[in-house]
């Protein structure tokens, strides 16, 4: 299995996007930068995007995406929790800025909607896919992704403290969790269900303490105007852990099973 970072961030700049993965076999986990990351070949080899949740950042390229989709009559099936469901498939996000594309063209609609669950495993293509609530806005989930080899990993998307019972449900080989603000913002932090590295140390010391080991660990959506602060501190938390961090940047591509 192969992971690409198409965004990494939490703004969008010239050399920053907001989160975004890709995985062999044209499957995205949140809409952050895909249009901006893809070539039009590469747009139509998509299979499926799947949602964490709907704050903007995480879902703001599905219209884009889909008027590609739509002028080539090529389809992409969306997956997200009925929270999600309501934002981008009601007006204005869907038949309001943009025309309706769950129903448009009418002979092959660019985007087909799946409900998922938290707690309920789905497959999408040849992967395996558990979403689990994360605390963060409304019905924020997660994702425990594996492939047909049995090597996953676990996507937090965007949380805050408190995942213990998240903890208590899975085994993964690589943690992608997101890593926000810097330390002297923790307040902040936590107050809006993000992460600092202290609140992340402290995360990572549950998961040790609940399973015994520490999977291997990358962070992502970070802010970009706070990166060389929080990169010195996630430093100082891996050297703590005795581990390693690593902060994602736009283009990382990680490999599963090699």
């Amino acid at each position: 299995m192969e992971i690409v970072f198409l965004g990494a961030h939490n703004c969008e700049t010239k050399t920053t996007r907001p989160s975004c993965l890709m995985l062999s076999g044209g499957v995205v986990l949140d809409a952050g930068a895909i249009t901006s990351s893809l070539t039009l070949d590469e747009l139509y080899e998509l299979r499926a995007v799947i949602l964490s949740h709907a704050h903007y950042d995480h879902i703001k390229d599905v219209p884009l995406l889909a008027m590609n989709l739509a002028y080539g009559l090529k389809s992409v099936d969306i997956y997200g929790s009925r929270a999600v469901q309501e934002v981008v498939t009601q007006p204005p996000f869907s038949g309001g800025f943009y025309p309706d594309f769950f129903t448009r063209p009418p002979s092959a609609p660019a985007l087909r909607f799946h409900e998922i669950t938290p707690g309920l495993e789905f497959s999408c293509e040849n992967y395996q896919i558990l979403p689990l609530s994360v605390p963060h806005s409304r019905d924020t989930t997660g994702f425990l992704v594996k492939d047909a080899g049995g090597h996953s990993f676990f996507y937090t998307s965007d949380t805050g403290s408190g995942l213990g019972d998240v903890w208590q449900q899975i085994s993964p080989e690589l943690l992608i969790i997101e890593l926000t603000m810097p330390n002297r913002l923790t307040e902040l932090a936590s107050s809006s269900k993000h992460l600092s590295p202290e609140l992340l140390e402290a995360e990572l010391r549950l998961f040790r303490e609940l399973k015994g080991y520490l999977p291997r660990i990358v962070t992502l959506h970070t802010t970009p105007l706070f990166e060389a602060e929080i990169k010195t501190e996630i430093q100082a938390v891996a050297e703590r852990l005795h581990t390693d961090i690593l902060m994602a940047s736009e283009g990382l591509k990680l490999r599963l099973g090699e």
